[in-house]
């Protein structure tokens, strides 16, 4: 593990996201940041939007945090490394709120940026995430919608959240790879194999599921919306005897056709692994929907259901 180097400062200010005509419980996020000196490399002073982007797409508020008006400001320690990864968050001061904290936790873990100028050291710094209640569940929602506000940068309105991937990407076929033990920017780690996957909603109830063909095989999997990304478990896999795990994969919109990811395993009756268990997802799907997919096509195999929202 390379040691970070050269930690940058910055000072964080907070805007109050306007609550939305309509919504009942409804709850917004935001997240404002004021730079006052800039990192000293110039090739990183784009830092803190592309932070604002990652923040944009994986951005969510826990519904358990929301449904018992919990709100707060988590306090977040990051260590980027000059490949771009994200390689540690903590928290420096908690919310008072677990579900707030985790979900602060939940939207760095395991991002990156771009990677920064070759010999340029690596970065800590501090970010200030604000989850604001818009309104209570015992207060009415405000009649009146300030819609300039709320396109204000670093901040985002309780509006209801779509996911792109299950509004757009809705029964076409997306092919791309996955990179056991992969670590993004750094194409010659881990195993590459080729992966397809199909999103599509099951005609019974309407829920979210994804047909995914990955290592010669096809499983079905429940997919957990959680802010504008997605989530499934794939199937269990027992590379070494007495150990049991499954890759938890999640994947988000990243322009055009493309969807991106990052896949983590779960390890069954082993205290710890000593090695990276995770790896990257990337997708480009087609244009083309294909026909609706028959739910009694393929022997479905009861599968664990991604956690979603933090407790």
């Amino acid at each position: 593990m390379r040691s970070p180097v050269g930690p940058a400062t910055f000072v964080l200010a907070s805007l109050l996201a306007p609550a939305i005509a309509g919504l009942a419980p409804a709850s917004s996020q935001d997240f404002s940041i004021t730079n006052q000196a800039d990192p000293a490399d110039a090739g990183r002073r784009n830092l803190l939007k592309q932070l604002q982007a990652w923040w944009d797409v994986h951005a969510f508020y826990p519904r358990h945090a929301s449904q018992n008006d919990e709100g707060g400001t988590v306090n977040l320690h990051l260590v980027i490394h000059p490949d771009g990864n994200i390689w540690k968050v903590d928290v420096v001061r908690s919310s008072g709120s677990s579900s707030l904290d985790a979900a602060g936790l939940s939207a760095f873990r395991g991002g990156f940026v771009k990677p920064f100028p070759a010999g340029s050291p690596s970065t800590e710094l501090e970010i200030s995430l604000n989850y604001v209640l818009a309104h209570r569940h015992d207060q009415p929602a405000s009649a009146v919608v300030d819609a300039s506000a709320s396109r204000r940068s670093f901040t985002i309105a309780n509006d209801p959240v779509k996911s792109p991937i299950l509004e757009t990407m809705l029964q076409r076929t997306c092919t791309g790879s996955v990179v056991k033990e992969g670590i993004r920017n750094h194409p010659w780690y881990g195993t590459r194999s080729w992966v397809q996957a199909v999103f599509f909603r099951r005609l019974e109830d309407g829920t979210p599921w994804v047909k995914f063909y990955d290592g010669g095989e096809t499983l079905l999997a429940p997919v957990s919306q959680v802010g504008k990304f997605v989530q499934w478990t794939g199937r269990e896999e027992h590379p070494i005897r007495g150990v049991v795990f499954q890759y938890q994969f999640t994947v988000w919109a990243d322009g055009g056709n493309k969807l991106s990811g990052n896949m983590e395993a779960y390890f069954y009756g082993y205290p710890s692994i000593g090695f990276n268990t995770g790896g990257t997802v990337d997708l480009e799907c087609s244009t083309e929907v294909v026909p609706q997919i028959s739910w009694t096509g393929l022997g479905v195999k009861p599968i664990q259901a991604p956690p979603a929202d933090p407790p």
